[in-house]
């Protein structure tokens, strides 16, 4: 074990990016770290003494770190390794930030030159295990599984690439577009490590300890509707319920024993929770700590989590050290901060990169791990295929476009459907994996209106991490009547940004502008694919039908409008398919939007041969 004072390597942040915090620890007194398996229990014992002192110890356990605790798994442990087992700083009082703040911090660590440097990257160049390599393991667990010697077992596998960028502003990114609520970013310096776990390992307050291990994955859909399906048929999967009992049972079984007997329960079972880029089950385990059960002793007995080893744990630990190509190293391991007194809160290190930085400049190499929970009815093709789909977030980039919103403000009744036009907002935001603050947002635009004296046009812009550009000009007069023509080009209705306001609108800019120069008109009605009328490119579509308004579903391709949600809410208009051939011959058209209102249209023209399909 090493102490040594002074040494300042070990910046740690960590990030709690659903609640919106981060704590930030820098130049730690000491490092307590050990890369020899007879000292990991020592160096848990440091850091606990640490924490009793009165200091902060924040760090990480390694995945083989967990051998140290059971005798007949210490033969198991590498020979020799890049990085320690137990890594620990202790600090003096982190400092608190918020999520922009802290993103801010990182990406700008950099900051010369960096407004005009591309986007961070990371690429994944190789596995260690191809998909005929993975089967053969795949048939080793089945054969275990078969004979009884486990029930469950989590196989992984390790993958290489290359990052270009500043490390910082790359997880700065990663974070953006996928928020969860146990990262981490820890600068060890010849190595940096950057955790976007979604996945509590344990989280102790005064006397009661909580685990939430996560098991069961299904990919993101395309819409919010198929998000829904998806996520239902996820909760009630019968092979992800079997795999998640299985973990559940085995923490409830860990967790008794460093618990008061009968207080270990089960608070919630099978819970969805939603990423960028995948569903993922999850459910929670609590119990009430037995006096006396301190850090080093809650680690000892729980560490690693059961979630990412199978049942019966030290079983299947064993079986899965001989079919693995090399050590995890931090990689299912555990990230996470001890305070003052004895609480902590640790993850679980999945989706976590080690990276190593090339000499010559802001680019390098890393290695992340990856891997799939195997049960007895699993299939080595889907198995290998979730693996592989939890290793999309790092190349799930920063969004190169905005989100935005054109309000109408008066001086009586000042923005206009505000609470819906900051509803949708948040909600692209959610979805899409932006930085939102309604707060910050609400008290810019008010600061705005207070030099407003007469109706402005306000255009509210949120880039993707989080920066927001508010600008606004006098609010023209709107002529009583449009003229319409019918776009030549149609939508995609599956294509899921048309349900979002965001800047990526070159076919809806492009084709109003064009047909203003040639026909004079202004507005257009866009069509999809199926021929179905959809909307305006920047209104919705109204027709009257038997005395009320109609407009088209938003299956079909358009925008939610905050008129049109008004407008439904309220009973004037309802949803129902919109054909070409109804638009052309309907009584009355109207398009709007909430700066406009209502507008009565009239179609200037009936389409082409060769335009959009005239509907079914």
């Amino acid at each position: 074990m090493t102490a040594r004072p002074g040494d300042t390597t070990g910046t740690l942040l960590l990030l709690d990016a659903t609640a919106g915090t981060a704590l930030r620890f820098s130049a730690p007194h000491r490092i307590v770290s050990c890369f020899r398996i007879e000292d990991v229990t020592a160096c848990l014992e440091a850091a606990e003494e640490a924490s009793a002192d009165g200091h902060h110890v924040a760090g990480y356990l390694a995945y083989e770190a967990g051998y140290a605790f059971e005798e007949k798994l210490r033969d198991l442990a590498p020979g020799t390794s890049d990085l320690p087992l137990v890594w620990f700083g202790v600090y003096d009082t982190p400092d608190p930030m918020d999520r922009e703040a802290a993103l801010a911090l990182l990406a700008g660590k950099n900051a010369r030159g960096a407004a005009h440097a591309p986007p961070p990257t990371a690429t994944v160049t190789g596995l260690d295990m191809q998909q005929g390599d993975y089967t053969a393991a795949f048939k080793a667990v089945k054969a275990h599984l078969a004979r009884g010697d486990i029930y469950q077992a989590n196989l992984t596998m390790r993958a290489r690439g290359d990052y270009r960028g500043d490390l910082g502003a790359l997880f700065a990114q990663l974070v953006t577009t996928q928020p969860v609520g146990h990262a981490a970013f820890l600068d060890l310096g010849t190595h940096t490590i950057l955790s976007l776990s979604p996945e509590l390992f344990l989280e102790r307050r005064g006397s009661r300890i909580t685990s939430r291990p996560m098991k069961g994955t299904a990919p993101r859909g395309l819409n919010d509707a198929e998000d829904a399906s998806i996520a239902a048929d996820l909760a009630r999967d019968p092979k992800s319920q079997a795999e998640n009992v299985m973990i559940v049972d085995l923490m409830r079984n860990d967790l008794s024993r460093i618990a008061v007997p009968g207080s270990v329960q089960v608070s919630r079972l099978f819970k969805v929770e939603r990423y960028a880029t995948l569903h993922q089950m999850t459910s929670t385990v609590d119990a009430q700590l037995e006096p006396g059960q301190g850090f080093a002793a809650c680690m000892a007995r729980l560490f690693p989590c059961g979630s990412i080893t199978g049942a019966p744990k030290l079983r299947a630990m064993e079986i899965l050290h001989g079919l693995e190509t090399g050590p995890r190293g931090i990689y299912t391991g555990s990230i996470g901060h001890l305070e003052p007194g004895g609480d902590f809160r640790f993850n679980v290190a999945i989706r976590t990169l080690v990276a190593t930085p090339d000499e010559s400049g802001p680019s390098g190499t890393f290695e992340i791990g990856t891997g799939s929970g195997l049960v007895f009815d699993s299939g080595a093709g889907p198995e290998y295929a979730e693996s592989r789909l939890k290793l999309a977030f790092l190349e799930n980039p920063l969004p190169d476009f905005a989100l935005f919103e054109t309000m109408a403000w008066h001086p009586r009744e000042g923005y206009l459907l505000l609470e819906r036009h900051m509803r949708r907002l948040e909600t692209s935001a959610a979805r899409l994996g932006f930085s939102c603050s309604p707060d910050k947002i609400a008290a810019e635009l008010a600061a705005r209106a207070d030099r407003f004296d007469a109706p402005r046009r306000v255009r509210l812009e949120l880039s993707a991490n989080g920066r927001l550009r508010i600008s606004d000009e006098a609010l023209a007069a709107t002529p009583p009547r449009w003229r319409i023509e019918i776009a030549d080009t149609p939508v995609d209705a599956r294509n899921p940004l048309l349900a979002h306001k965001t800047t990526r609108r070159a076919l809806y800019d492009g084709t109003l502008k064009r047909m203003v120069i040639e026909r004079g008109c202004d507005e257009v009605l866009f069509v999809n694919r199926e021929g179905f009328a959809t909307e305006g490119s920047y209104t919705n579509l109204f027709v009257k039908r038997s005395g009320r308004l109609v407009t088209p579903p938003l299956g079909h391709g358009l925008l939610p409008g905050t008129l049109r949600a008004a407008l439904l809410e309220s009973g004037r208009a309802f949803e129902a398919h919109v054909t070409l051939d109804e638009v052309l011959g309907a009584e009355k058209v109207y398009f709007g939007n909430s700066v406009r209102g209502l507008v009565a249209s009239d179609i200037q023209s009936r389409p082409s041969e060769d335009g959009p399909e005239r509907g079914r």
